[in-house]
C-alpha cells in the first residue's frame, strides 16, 4: 500500500452531512414552535454572497408523480436529509432520513403533537408563506415518493421557494422575504445560507439528478451502516454518495483508512483513494467528517 501526503496539514472546512425532510401532500397542517436556536450550528453566522440562476436544477426532475398535488423533494448527498417543497402547502422544510423521527440536532424543541398528544422533539424545521421559519410535527409521510439526490452545491427553486445543498448543510427560504433556515448534523439556524460565488459562472446550468445504483439498506436509502472512529470510540454513519461500490467495499476501504499512520492530514491517499478530513471543533471531539473518492468515480462520505 502506497501512502502520499498530498499537502500539509491546513484549517479544515466546516461540514455537517448532509440532509433529510419527509412532506407530502396528503399530510395534516402541524402543530410548530419558532423555537430557540442552536447553539453550536455548523454554518457561518454570515451568510456568504451568491451567484443567481447558475446552479439550479430542473425542478420536474424532483417532482412527485401525484398530478393532483404535486411536490418536489430530494435527498442530500450524504443521505442524512430529505426535504421537500410543496406548492399546495406553501411550504418548504427538511427531516430526518430515512426514519423521519425527530430531527436529532442540537437545540431542537418540543412542540406539539398535532393529534394532541403530549409534546415530542420536532421532526421537521420549514418555512411557511408569510411565516417565520418554525419546527414542527407531522404525523404523515408527506413526500409521496423516492426522492433523487440533490448534488451538492445546487439549487431546487420552485412556486416561490428555494433549497439547496452545500457541506455546510442544507437550507430552505421562501423567496419574497428571504425567510428560511439551515440545518446540518451539529445545529441549526433560521437563516437561508446562499451558495458562495466560488461556483462557476456562465449561464445557467442544468444538473441532472441521480439515484445511486447501490446495495441498499433501506428503500430510498444509500447508508452503509455505522463504522466507528478508532480514536474516539464514536460511530459514524457510512453512505456512498456516488457509484457501483458496496457496502463491504466502503466498508473495507474506511478501515484501511483509519489504520493509516497519517490519516490526520486533511488529504490523504492510499491504494486508489483520496480521503479528506474536514469538521468544526466541535465535531472534532466526536469524529471528523471523511469525504473519500477513488479513480473508478466512487465517492464514500463518513459522518459524525
Amino acid at each position: 500500500m502506497t501512502r502520499i501526503r498530498l499537502r500539509p496539514a491546513a484549517a479544515l472546512a466546516s461540514i455537517a452531512g448532509a440532509s433529510t425532510l419527509l412532506l407530502a401532500a396528503c399530510a395534516q397542517d402541524a402543530s410548530s414552535t419558532g423555537g430557540t436556536e442552536s447553539t453550536s450550528p455548523s454554518v457561518s453566522s454570515e451568510a456568504p454572497a451568491a451567484e443567481e440562476a447558475v446552479d439550479s436544477v430542473d425542478a420536474k426532475q424532483y417532482a412527485s408523480g401525484d398530478p393532483e398535488s404535486v411536490a418536489y423533494g430530494f435527498v442530500t448527498p450524504s443521505g442524512k436529509w430529505l426535504c421537500a417543497i410543496i406548492p399546495t402547502k406553501k411550504v418548504a422544510g427538511c427531516a430526518s432520513h430515512p426514519t423521519a423521527g425527530p430531527l436529532g440536532v442540537p437545540g431542537v424543541p418540543q412542540v406539539p403533537s398535532p393529534e394532541g398528544g403530549p409534546p415530542a422533539e420536532a421532526n421537521i424545521i420549514a418555512v411557511e408563506e408569510g411565516k417565520e421559519p418554525d419546527f414542527q410535527n407531522w404525523n404523515q409521510a408527506l413526500f409521496p415518493d423516492n426522492a433523487n439526490v440533490l448534488p451538492y452545491d445546487t439549487t431546487l427553486a420552485i412556486d416561490g421557494f428555494s433549497c439547496n445543498v452545500q457541506f455546510s448543510g442544507v437550507s430552505c427560504k421562501e423567496d419574497a422575504t428571504d425567510k428560511g433556515f439551515t440545518i446540518s448534523t451539529s445545529g441549526y439556524r433560521f437563516e437561508f445560507t446562499p451558495i458562495p460565488m466560488s461556483i462557476p459562472s456562465g449561464g445557467p446550468v442544468q444538473v441532472a439528478p441521480r439515484i445511486a445504483p447501490l446495495p441498499q439498506q433501506a428503500s430510498g436509502s444509500n447508508q452503509c451502516g455505522p463504522v466507528v472512529y478508532p480514536t474516539t470510540g464514536k460511530p459514524a454513519t457510512v453512505v456512498i454518495v456516488k457509484g457501483t461500490l458496496r457496502c463491504d467495499e466502503a466498508h473495507a476501504m474506511l478501515t484501511t483508512y483509519f489504520a493509516a499512520p497519517d490519516k490526520s492530514d486533511p488529504v490523504y491517499s492510499f491504494d486508489g483513494w483520496e480521503c479528506r478530513l474536514a469538521g468544526d471543533p466541535e465535531s472534532a471531539e466526536i469524529g471528523y467528517t471523511i469525504n473519500c473518492t477513488d479513480d473508478k468515480g466512487n465517492t464514500v462520505v463518513a459522518q459524525p
